[in-house]
């Protein structure tokens, strides 16, 4: 992936640490932006000792105008933008849907809904004009079913699939690639802290998440986490644009799609 220039958001943790990493032992020039300034130098210095490259700009993905900053940055150090991965995540409120706080909610889908659009509105205005191009957006299997007491993040994850397929229609005459990428339960990021705080909390609803996905874990329904990623990368490498509009799955054999 040499001469690829990508973005992430959210890049610093969890599942998307693992994602820059993998993306610059690949070769690609990876740019990380979260809101946390902490965990971006530490990510970069971590990273770096290791002999990797990564840059890292601070900037919250539901500020339009950050996140064109962003952009404008790395094209005035890179040249361009290749690929953008919209990996940022809030998991949202958890419980009955009938009385959760509504704040919370709806700022789940601003995050989750509202972040990819606005970083993808920002990638866009470079990749537009040359034709060419990758968004990735990181969808969950909370948004292909249902997942009742966690509507907040369930119900973004679906509207972020329909994103991409409207996104991707618009974008046919191009060589613009929209994709959703379900990496699938994995034992990092989200999950892992959703898990952890479970065990040590009294919330009923957030226990019995908790214990469902600590079940699927060990029935192995769980993604290993070099499949996750080895697939994420297949997809910023290029390999699935033919599938443009469509989520890929962790485990799909991408080539007989």
């Amino acid at each position: 992936m040499r001469d690829t220039t990508v973005l992430i958001t959210g890049g610093a943790k969890g599942l998307g640490r693992l994602f820059s990493e993998a993306l610059a032992r690949s070769g690609a020039r990876v740019f990380i932006t979260g809101r946390d300034q902490a965990a971006l130098d530490e990510a970069v210095e971590t990273l770096g000792a290791s002999g990797l490259v990564i840059d890292a700009v601070q900037a919250d993905v539901v500020d339009l105008a950050a996140m064109r900053d962003v952009v404008a940055r790395i094209v005035a150090t890179g040249g361009g933008l290749d690929v953008l991965i919209n990996n940022a995540v809030e998991s949202g409120p958890i419980g009955p849907t009938s009385i959760v706080d509504f704040d919370a909610w709806w700022h789940a889908q601003l995050v989750n809904l509202g972040g990819p659009l606005i970083a993808a509105q920002a990638a866009l205005a470079v990749m537009n004009p040359v034709g060419r191009g990758r968004i990735i957006n990181l969808v969950s299997p909370a948004g292909l079913h249902r997942w009742p007491y966690a509507t907040a993040y369930s119900v973004s994850k679906a509207a972020l699939v329909k994103l991409t397929e409207n996104l991707a229609a618009e974008l046919r005459d191009t060589d613009i690639a929209v994709l959703g990428y379900n990496p699938g339960l994995v034992d990092a990021g989200l999950t892992r802290a959703g898990m952890e705080l479970a065990a040590h909390s009294d919330d009923p609803w957030l226990m019995r998440i908790g214990r469902w996905a600590a079940k699927a874990r060990d029935e192995g329904g769980f993604t290993s986490v070099d499949v996750a990623v080895g697939t994420l990368v297949r997809l910023a490498r290029g390999d699935a644009d033919s599938l443009s509009g469509r989520v890929v799955n962790a485990e799909d054999d991408i080539d007989s799609l």
